[in-house]
């Protein structure tokens, strides 16, 4: 296969996108100017390495269950859902609403981190603040949020393509992710307005919640701070791997600035708005392409 054949099969960027990434470009190379510095100096990880926190109030085991139970959740409450849905079980359905942004995948983004949330503040308030679930320092957390989606952006857009003539190459074929798939079968802008709430809201706060407050603050207990980044955002990156294969090294590299604004700023709060910032400006760009 030729390589023009093997990069047409890459989605195309809207213009605006393509001027976005742009604008972020002198905030990535700054970002990789002193990272590069940091790899030189062989000094340690820069990160608020004080034994004050994460005070774990949790075992790396409970960590770890924990985890696990909330990942399925997220999977197995939408099929319940619709199994109980076609038993005729609920006797209220909106109607109208695509089945991507239906009652299902709501409750599957909004009970598990509801549930974990509840079960780390039986442990403590502690160990709900160490999840990162906190507000303090709000200014800071907006500020890391708004400056990690500039830094990744640029390199997550060089890696998607990557990724997608990765794919072609072995013979698979590119996949849109299902809520981009919707937009383009409904382009309307209430499936957009819905497309935005679940992609820019919704799963943000649950992924971060689930990925990194508790699987990476878990595993920085068993394996160490730079570990626990790199192994939560290697499983946070497989787990979109069915439903959109060329996202994974993407998404990778996305998972890393979250991981590190998380325990950098201690909160959830930075990685929730680059999350957020970047889910909103792929739904808005399969919206205008």
């Amino acid at each position: 296969m030729m390589v023009a054949e093997v990069t047409a099969a890459a989605p195309e960027a809207p213009l605006w996108l393509i001027l976005v990434v742009v604008a972020c470009v002198p905030a990535t190379i700054v970002a990789m100017l002193r990272i590069g510095r940091w790899w030189i100096s062989g000094a340690p990880l820069p990160l608020p390495l004080d034994k004050a926190w994460p005070a774990l109030r949790w075992s790396p085991a409970f960590g770890l269950g924990l985890f696990v139970l909330l990942a399925l959740a997220t999977q197995l409450i939408p099929h319940a859902y619709m199994a109980g849905k076609e038993q005729d079980f609920w006797p209220w359905e909106p109607l109208g609403l695509p089945e991507m942004f239906g009652v299902a995948i709501f409750l599957g983004q909004a009970v598990p981190p509801l549930l974990g949330l509840a079960a780390l503040w039986l442990l403590g308030r502690g160990a709900a603040e160490t999840a990162g679930v906190r507000i303090a320092p709000l200014g800071a957390g907006l500020l890391a949020g708004v400056v990690a989606a500039a830094v990744v952006l640029p390199v997550c857009m060089v890696a998607l393509k990557i990724n997608v003539i990765l794919v072609v190459l072995a013979g698979g074929q590119p996949q849109l992710h299902p809520v981009l798939e919707t937009i383009g079968e409904q382009p309307t802008w209430g499936v957009t307005a819905m497309a935005l709430f679940q992609a820019g809201i919704m799963a943000p706060l649950a992924e971060e919640f689930i990925y990194r407050g508790v699987l990476m603050m878990t595993l920085m207990k068993a394996v160490g701070i730079g570990r626990a980044i790199l192994i939560s955002s290697a499983i946070f990156a497989v787990m979109h791997l069915p439903a959109q294969p060329q996202a994974v090294l993407p998404l990778f590299v996305l998972a890393l600035g979250l991981g590190y604004i998380a325990y950098r700023t201690r909160s959830l709060v930075g990685p929730t708005i680059a999350h957020s910032l970047f889910n909103s400006l792929m739904v808005l760009s399969a919206f205008t392409a």
